[in-house]
């Protein structure tokens, strides 16, 4: 599966277009602490949209009954597939990685 790195100054814009192209979508958010092996994950629940606040340096991810935060990203990978975004995997500014993997690609 592709991987394309997005830079800081991408990040608004690109979350922008992708939260306005949703239509039902469902996601499932895994976080992973690098070196630790502890794993948190949801199930797949519905996937509202997910922004970038450059004033505070933060991405926010919108979901049914969760509003995740990740401080201060290090670096944002988006992984695609033939039909479209698979996954937006994120490590934040604690080093932990947070996966978004959505259940039927969006198409990009």
């Amino acid at each position: 599966m592709p991987r394309k790195k997005l830079e800081e100054p991408e990040y608004e814009a690109y979350f922008d277009t992708l939260s306005k192209g949703l239509k039902n979508q469902v996601a499932e958010i895994e976080i992973i602490a690098v070196g630790i092996m502890d794993k948190e994950q949801t199930d797949y629940i519905p996937f509202y949209g997910i922004s970038y606040d450059p004033s505070e340096k933060s991405i926010s991810i919108i979901c049914e009954y969760i509003d995740h935060r990740i401080k201060k990203p290090r670096e944002v990978w988006v992984k695609e597939n033939e039909t479209g975004i698979a996954a937006i995997e994120i490590t934040g500014g604690d080093g932990y990685t947070h996966l978004l993997k959505f259940k039927e690609p969006i198409a990009g």
